[in-house]
């Protein structure tokens, strides 16, 4: 019996997401390849993998023991790859990251890229896109990784995604009074949208709680502190969709998009921006 590793990869990724549809997403691959590997893998054991119940998925016992071997497996392989790969490319790199990002994916991202390019010195800031910008605009960064409501022509969009009022299940809302609202500070790229909304639907509010961070205005939100703009991305359970139409309507889409300052050319940040597409788009 053999096992392939693009195999074991998607059967992680199966685990890792819940669903076919999203480790497909994950592997950019189509849903009927995520398909297929998992069906040719359960045949040469012998034995399902996964018990689905409607568009989850649970691990059977032998795929729980599985599971254990195909993580070393595949981290083994992507290893050994990345050894074999590495360059002798040079030099030093500042980025820009935005907090609103998955956690996971960016250490990911940042790893793969050391691994690769060992010679290449990282050095990176993450914070509010708006200040984020500003910093590859006056030279202090060379490139970025954040959220605009706007793209500019040099930009690379990676994906767009709609902006969400979000609210604890428990708030309720009170016409009486103004509307309590938590923001991610005067800079915010969120800040116009959100206030026009208000203005528009002629809704009364006041900032209560500030936080330059997507895990601070979560928080504020969860606790019932007010009520908050974010990025489809940044609903959780904790702080569902706020369904108020009048508010959601003309709600803008923003972009992650990929900004170089215009002066920092070389290899290393080429090579970068090229790996940032690869593992993000």
């Amino acid at each position: 019996m053999r096992l392939d590793v693009e195999s074991l990869r998607a059967f992680r990724a199966v685990v890792d997401c819940g669903t076919i549809t999203q480790a497909a997403v994950q592997l950019n691959l189509t849903q009927s390849a995520v398909s297929w590997k998992m069906k040719r893998l359960e045949e040469r054991l012998g034995s399902p993998l996964l018990v689905r119940d409607g568009r989850e998925v649970a691990l059977t016992e032998l795929g729980v023991e599985l599971l254990e071997h195909a993580e070393l497996i595949v981290s083994a392989h992507d290893d050994a790859v990345d050894s074999l790969q590495r360059s002798q490319l040079e030099g030093t790199v500042h980025l820009g990251i935005n907090d609103e990002l998955d956690a996971d994916d960016v250490a990911m991202l940042l790893a793969r890229f050391r691994r690769r390019h060992p010679l290449v010195r990282l050095h990176v800031r993450m914070g509010l896109s708006g200040s984020i910008a500003q910093l590859v605009r006056g030279g202090d960064l060379d490139l970025a990784l954040i959220q605009v409501m706007e793209t500019q022509q040099r930009d690379r969009v990676l994906w767009t995604e709609k902006i969400r009022w979000i609210a604890s299940p428990t708030f309720v809302l009170d016409l009486t009074d103004a509307l309590p609202l938590v923001t991610f500070g005067p800079d915010s790229s969120y800040r116009v949208s959100m206030f026009d909304a208000l203005r528009r639907a002629g809704i009364e509010h006041y900032v209560a709680f500030e936080s330059e961070s997507s895990a601070g205005v979560r928080s504020a939100v969860a606790a019932g502190l007010g009520v908050a703009v974010i990025n489809e991305r940044g609903v959780t359970e904790e702080c569902p969709p706020w369904e108020i139409a009048v508010l959601e309507a003309d709600m803008p889409t923003a972009s992650f998009v990929v900004r170089v300052n215009s002066r920092s050319r070389t290899s290393a940040v080429r090579t970068l921006v090229e790996e940032i597409g690869q593992m993000l788009r």
